[in-house]
């Protein structure tokens, strides 16, 4: 019984491949007299014997053929786009094609001879269509079989497999279908499409989008921001894109022979996230633009560089810039740093109006390095003290003349930052200072360049309005600790002092 059933397997699959075998045929074989691929550098090859091959270009919807040419053989076999190339050696004269779905074709005998170099077609049919030659009566229009793209026409050699078809040409506004029925009983279809001028179901359009995006249609870009063109009336869907946006779709209807337009659906930017943190917690954060930005909040941003400003009075404002990603969350902290209005290592210099017996004016250089300072400044006397008359050792009259008085000194302090823009520098030094006389009446000085050292004691008080800028007074106390004869009889007489009290009021720069 099992080897019964064996039998009829066996009997019904060589029935199967046998009419498969039947089936399976060659259409058309004939020489290609323009075609030179067989004997063109890159395309040729040789046989055995030295001898350039022929070429059988073999036209089949299918792949997987093998082939037996007998005991004069095969050169070679390449699979190309929709075809296959079969070298063959000249005086070849009959071909097998074996298929594992379509059966056996045996000794199929060439209809031409098969000479050396030469190229050949041939259309095989795999038993399941037909081949069809496809023409318009208007050039180059796009040929689509059952709405697939397969052409500009003309197109040679098509396979149908049998059945029904629907036929469309477009070009343009110029348009043609129609249906057949591929069957078996015919070996081959010349199909020539009918086309007519289809204006009357046509429109205008006009398609806008913002942000310049591209506009894509039948998946391909045809614009950018701007697309008018004319569609023939109906349903239709495009797509707008832009990089670093999600696209969007947008549904429209054309109606013929009006103007239409739209306006798309702008992709919509992608976007992360930005958090920062700040100390202190009230800080104004700037944009590029100016605009003030709450970012204490998870915040959304668009996709790519951001730049912000972190600012509050009294602090060294900071600048940030941040890559924000798709739908990523950045988290940051801000700690901005007090501005400090003194200095560690500074340099100063600047004037004061000098307030003691004789007023002068003051001009001021120094460094401050950590807290210590040291300063020099020079006193140049602008009042005069009240004219004086001098008489000589016999108190005979010499003549009258008044004095005034500049000052050299040299301090050192300890600075002391009492807030950030105050501070107290107390201070000691050495000063020295001259007399200069002034003749009121007579002719001869007396007392011209006296001096007079002594030692300031004081404190200087700073205040920094702005970074930069110092305003300043300084009190202080002269030691005298010598004065020559002429100074002191010059300091009894007149209000000049050696040394006492007097005070510097002025404002200095600093670096």
């Amino acid at each position: 019984m099992r080897k019964n059933i064996l039998l009829l397997v066996s009997i019904f699959v060589f029935s199967c491949n046998l009419a498969k075998a039947q089936n399976m045929q060659v259409v058309k074989f004939h020489e290609l007299t323009n075609d030179l691929t067989a004997n063109l550098q890159g395309t040729s090859k040789t046989d055995d014997n030295g001898e350039v091959a022929a070429l059988i270009k073999i036209v089949t919807p299918e792949t997987g053929f093998n082939f037996d040419g007998g005991s004069l053989g095969i050169v070679a076999v390449e699979q190309k786009a929709g075809e296959i190339w079969l070298y063959v050696p000249a005086r070849a004269q009959r071909l097998t094609i074996s298929h594992a779905a379509f059966g056996v074709l045996r000794n199929y005998t060439y209809e031409v001879p098969i000479e050396s170099a030469r190229t050949y077609e041939m259309l095989l049919d795999i038993g399941t269509g037909c081949y069809a030659n496809i023409t318009a009566t208007v050039a180059k229009s796009e040929v689509y079989i059952d709405n697939e793209y397969v052409g500009i026409a003309p197109i040679y050699n098509k396979y149908l497999n049998y059945g029904k078809h629907t036929i469309q040409g477009v070009n343009g506004k110029f348009e043609g279908t129609m249906e057949l029925y591929a069957t078996s009983d015919r070996k081959s279809l010349n199909i020539d499409i009918e086309m007519a001028d289809m204006s009357s179901l046509y429109g205008d359009l006009r398609v806008i989008v913002d942000n310049n995006a591209d506009i894509y249609f039948g998946g391909k870009k045809v614009a950018s921001g701007l697309w008018d063109t004319q569609m023939k009336a109906g349903n239709y869907v495009l797509e707008t894109k832009k990089a670093d946006h999600e696209d969007a779709k947008t549904s429209f209807t054309v109606v013929a022979q009006e103007k239409n337009q739209i306006t798309a659906i702008a992709p919509s930017p992608y976007t992360g996230y930005l958090r920062i943190y700040t100390r202190p917690l009230s800080v104004s954060i700037i944009d590029t633009k100016g605009r003030y930005i709450d970012l204490s909040e998870q915040t959304p941003l668009l996709v790519g560089s951001h730049q912000f400003q972190f600012r509050r009075k009294g602090y060294i404002a900071q600048t940030r810039e941040y890559t924000i990603a798709r739908n990523q969350v950045q988290n940051d902290t801000i700690e901005l740093q007090r501005i400090t209005y003194f200095k560690k290592l500074a340099f100063y210099a600047g004037a004061a109006l000098n307030a003691q017996s004789l007023v002068g004016l003051t001009g001021i250089v120094g460094a401050t390095i950590w807290n210590n300072d040291l300063q020099f400044s020079y006193t140049l006397g602008l009042s005069q003290s009240k004219a004086i008359n001098i008489y000589d050792t016999g108190w005979n009259y010499i003549g009258a003349q008044s004095y005034r008085m500049s000052t050299m000194a040299v301090k050192y302090g300890y600075q002391i930052n009492v807030t950030r823009r105050i501070a107290l520098t107390p201070q000691v030094g050495f000063s020295f200072s001259t007399l200069s006389s002034k003749l009121v009446d007579g002719s001869q000085k007396f007392a011209d360049g006296a001096t007079c050292k002594f030692v300031p004691v004081g404190v200087k008080l700073l205040w920094v309005p702005v970074k930069h800028l110092y305003l300043f007074a300084a009190p202080e106390y002269g030691i005298a600790i010598s004065k020559d004869e002429s100074f002191k009889q010059i300091a009894s007489e007149t209000s000049i002092t050696a040394g006492g009290f007097s005070a510097l009021i002025g404002f200095m720069a600093y670096f």
